[in-house]
C-alpha cells in the first residue's frame, strides 16, 4: 500500500472517529432531571413532618385546592462551631448537616465574600415556602394526583410506619417529583429562572439586603451546584422512575422518560445507535426485575445480553474479515517463506516489487483483501463509542449494586475512595479491582491469541533467510497491538463500571470467535 493512500485511510478512520466520539459524549439528562438532582443537593433548610397542626393550602385559578394538614416544621439551625446548617436528627431522613450548602458557604468565607449567617435562616426558609407552593401548584395540574373533584387534601397525622405506602409518602414523592421548580421552569425550558424569580420574590419579601446573600455568594452557589451534578449523566430510560444516587437521595431521583425524537435531536449516532441500545439494555434490565431479581444484578446480567447481542451483530457484519484473518494465519508458512526469498526487500526496490507481487497472487489465490481490516476499524469504532454512550448514559444502570459496586461509577472513581476499602460491609472497591484484572486480562488474550497462533504457524515455514522488511513489520504490528492494549485497559479503568463487564464480556467472546474460526480453517485444511 502506498504511504498516500495509508494517510489518506488513517485520516478517514480519524475523522470517523472524531464525529463519533463528538456526537455519542452527549448527555441525555434534561433540564428537569438536572433540577432535581441539584435539589438532591440542596433539599432547602425545612423538614416536612407528619403528625402535627399545621395546615397549609393553595388555591389555582380555576379554584382548585391543595389542602396539606396534620404536619409540623422542623427547621434548621446555625452552628457557629460548624459555620453552616445543621438539623436535628430525624426518623424521616438522614440528613443532619447540610453539607452540600455548607461547602458553598466555607467556599464564600475563604474568597473573602459577603458570606450568610444565622440571620440567613429567614431567607432559606421563605425559599422553601415558596418552592412548596409551586410544588402543590403543579400536583394540582397532575390528574394522577387529583380525586375527581379536582382537589388534593393530605393529612400526614397518621403516617404509615413503614413510610411506603399512605398520605406521608405520597406528599414526599410529589415534593421530589416536582422539585425540579426550585431551579426550572414547568415545560423545562431554561435552567435556574424559577430559582432567579423565587430569589427576587423573597428578596423584596424580607426588605432587608443583609440576610440575604450577597450576589458573589448567589454566583458561587450556583457554580458549586452545577459542579456537583456535572459528572452525572444516567438519564437515558424509557421509564420514569427514581434512579440512581445524587446527594442526599440514596434511593434516587426521578429521571424523565426519554423518547427516540428525543434521542434524534441530541445527535445522529445519538437515535442511530445509542437511543436503540439504551433501549435495550431497559428491557432486559425491567424485565429481570419484574421477575424478582435485585436491580442491580438485573443490570448486570442486561450488560451481559446486551453484549452478547452487539458482538453476535458486529460479527455478522465483519465474518468476511473474520474469515480473511483466519486465512492470514494459515497462510503464514506460505508467507513467511515468500518474504525469506526476498531478505534484501527492506534495501532492494527489485526484491521489494518482486515480493509485492509474489503476496498480491498469493492474497488474490486465497481471496483475501487487506484493505477490509481498515473497514471493519471505521465501521467498529462507532458502534464502541456508541455502546459506551448507551452504558454511561443508562439510568437502569444506575440503581442497585453487585458486591457493593454500582456499575455507573467508574473503577478508578471507586477505587481511590478510602472508605470503599476500610468501611466495614463496604466491598465496592475490592468487587472493582477484581473486575479490572479480569477485564485487563482477557483483553490481553483476546488481543495476542491471534498473533500467538499465527506465530505458531509461522515456526512451520521453511527458514531460507532473514528478511529485516518481514521483521520491521512485525514489530510494528506488535507495537501496535500493545498500544492498542494499553489504550483500553486505561480507559477500562477510567470508564464506568459497566463498561469493564462489557469488555470483559466482548473479550471472552473474541476469544471464543477465534477459538472456534481457527478450528474450523485446521479441519478444512485437512480435509483437503
Amino acid at each position: 500500500m502506498k504511504k498516500r493512500t495509508k494517510l489518506a485511510l488513517g485520516a478517514l478512520v480519524a475523522t470517523a472517529g472524531i464525529i463519533a466520539l463528538s456526537s455519542c459524549t452527549q448527555s441525555f439528562c434534561s433540564y428537569v432531571d438536572q433540577g432535581r438532582m441539584i435539589y438532591a443537593f440542596d433539599p432547602g433548610v425545612t423538614r416536612y413532618l407528619s403528625g402535627g397542626t399545621e395546615e397549609v393550602t393553595y388555591t389555582n385559578e380555576a379554584g382548585k385546592t391543595y389542602t396539606l394538614t396534620g404536619f409540623s416544621y422542623e427547621y434548621a439551625t446555625w452552628d457557629d462551631t460548624k459555620k453552616g446548617f445543621v438539623l436535628p436528627a430525624s426518623e424521616d431522613d438522614n440528613i443532619t448537616t447540610l453539607t452540600y450548602l455548607n461547602n458553598v458557604i466555607s467556599s464564600s468565607r475563604s474568597n473573602g465574600y459577603v458570606t450568610v449567617g444565622a440571620s440567613s435562616l429567614e431567607y432559606y426558609k421563605r425559599v422553601d415556602a415558596e418552592v412548596l407552593m409551586r410544588v402543590m401548584e403543579a400536583a394540582l395540574k397532575d390528574n394522577n394526583l387529583t380525586d375527581g373533584s379536582g382537589n388534593i387534601t393530605l393529612n400526614l397525622a397518621n403516617k404509615n410506619v413503614e413510610k411506603k405506602t399512605g398520605d406521608f409518602y405520597t406528599f414526599q414523592r410529589q415534593l421530589s417529583y416536582f422539585s425540579y421548580l426550585k431551579y426550572v421552569e414547568n415545560d423545562g425550558a431554561s435552567f435556574w429562572k424559577n430559582y432567579d424569580e423565587i430569589d427576587n420574590e423573597v428578596r423584596n419579601a424580607i426588605g432587608n439586603e443583609d440576610i440575604c446573600p450577597s450576589t458573589d455568594f448567589y454566583k458561587l452557589y450556583k457554580s458549586q451546584m452545577n459542579s456537583n451534578i456535572s459528572n452525572y449523566r444516567t438519564c437515558l430510560t424509557t421509564k420514569t422512575d427514581k434512579y440512581g444516587t445524587y446527594g442526599y437521595s440514596t434511593n434516587g431521583v426521578f429521571i424523565e422518560e426519554k423518547s427516540w425524537a428525543y434521542a434524534w435531536n441530541k445527535g445522529f449516532f445519538e437515535g442511530l445507535l445509542v437511543y436503540p441500545i439504551g433501549w435495550l439494555i431497559d428491557q432486559i434490565a425491567f424485565g429481570f426485575t419484574d421477575a424478582g431479581v435485585a436491580s442491580g444484578w438485573a443490570a448486570l446480567l442486561a450488560i451481559l445480553f446486551v453484549t452478547l447481542i452487539v458482538r453476535s451483530i458486529m460479527m455478522l457484519a465483519t465474518i468476511r474479515q473474520t474469515a480473511s484473518n483466519a486465512k492470514m494465519t494459515e497462510l503464514q508458512p506460505e508467507i513467511q517463506k515468500i518474504q525469506n526469498k526476498y531478505p534484501n526487500a527492506n534495501t532492494s526496490q527489485t526484491e521489494k516489487q518482486r515480493m509485492a507481487e509474489e503476496m498480491n497472487r498469493l492474497y488474490k489465490k486465497n481471496k483475501i483483501n487487506p484493505f477490509t481490516t481498515i473497514i471493519v476499524l471505521i465501521v467498529q469504532f462507532p458502534v464502541f463509542i456508541c455502546v459506551w454512550g448507551a452504558l454511561s448514559g443508562s439510568a437502569a444502570l444506575s440503581s442497585g449494586t453487585v458486591l457493593g459496586l454500582d456499575l455507573s461509577l467508574g473503577i478508578r472513581q471507586v477505587l481511590f475512595v478510602a472508605d470503599n476499602w476500610t468501611a466495614a460491609g463496604n466491598y465496592s472497591a475490592v468487587t472493582a479491582f477484581f473486575l479490572f484484572l479480569l477485564m485487563a486480562g482477557a483483553q490481553a488474550v483476546s488481543m495476542l491469541l491471534p498473533q500467538w497462533m499465527q506465530k505458531a504457524r509461522a515456526k512451520k515455514a521453511a527458514k531460507l533467510g532473514v528478511n529485516p522488511s518481514a521483521k520491521q513489520q512485525e514489530n510494528r504490528m506488535k507495537w501496535f497491538t500493545y498500544i492498542m492494549l494499553a489504550m483500553i485497559i486505561f480507559m477500562g479503568f477510567s470508564l464506568v463500571s459497566a463498561m469493564g463487564v462489557y469488555w470483559f464480556v466482548g473479550a471472552l467472546f473474541s476469544i471464543g470467535q477465534t477459538l472456534i474460526t481457527q478450528s474450523i480453517m485446521a479441519k478444512a485444511r485437512k480435509n483437503k
